[in-house]
């Protein structure tokens, strides 16, 4: 990469949100701009990227059950596989984010998030739902071995406007910048990237690896054993034949 501060940072805003306009995408919009100023106003330079889900909706069907994905979803995935950060947002339905939201990251590849910095963000009409970010939410991209930030961020339909709300929008873009701009994830993947038991060719990053065997040894993960079939273990779990 070249210098820290002559290189674009990409930040995208997947959006779950259904409305037109959306508050959703709003939400996570404001948030995903004031991370942008805040990696501005340390010199770098930044972008704004919008993922809309419900302009996927179709495309994520279909390759939910056929696995076809179009050249349109491709695209978002490219974006954000290729982003330096991500503002992940929904609403919440039944106590959790919806199924389309789930559905994408479903799609996307087992690393596509490795070392991301994630912000989460949900909405909602009710208080009641307060721990959404931090509890399904967290737990989906700590799955994905992403890097989500301290703070997450619900609004319920009585905290628009509040000072409250700017209040967390701007911690969690200061905290989301400046995991940018300690390049957390490059730093993290260079550091201990081919010692992750799956690689991560999703990133574009090269893992030099000779042959399993090597890789194995590098990473200390130890080659899968075979397995005899014809064991007398085998035999009792296939009912003693």
């Amino acid at each position: 990469m070249n210098d820290t501060k002559s290189s674009r940072r990409h930040i995208t805003v997947v959006s779950a949100g259904v409305g037109e306009p959306s508050t959703t995408t709003k939400l996570a919009e404001g948030i995903a701009e004031k991370t942008a100023q805040q990696l501005q106003h340390d010199g770098h330079a930044a972008q704004v990227n919008v993922i809309e889900l419900k302009n996927l909706a179709k495309d994520i069907a279909i390759a939910s059950v056929s696995w076809r994905i179009s050249p349109e979803l491709q695209a978002a995935l490219d974006i954000v596989v290729n982003s330096d950060a991500l503002v992940a947002a929904s609403p919440v339905f039944k106590a959790t984010y919806s199924g389309l939201f789930k559905s994408f990251w479903d799609i996307a590849a087992q690393d596509a998030l490795l070392g991301m910095p994630v912000a989460v963000v949900a909405t909602a009409g009710s208080e009641r739902h307060a721990l959404v970010p931090d509890t399904s939410m967290r737990s989906l991209f700590a799955f994905m071995r992403a890097i989500v930030v301290p703070t997450g961020v619900m609004a319920a339909t009585v905290d628009w406007g509040s000072d409250g709300l700017l209040s967390r929008q701007t911690r969690v873009a200061a905290e989301l910048a400046s995991m940018v701009t300690a390049e957390v994830r490059k730093s993290m993947l260079a550091a201990v990237g081919d010692r992750y038991t799956r690689s991560a060719v999703d990133l574009n990053v090269e893992l030099e690896r000779d042959d399993s065997d090597t890789a194995s040894a590098d990473s200390g993960v130890p080659n899968a054993p075979s397995l005899d079939f014809d064991s007398e273990l085998m035999k009792l779990a296939a009912g003693g034949r």
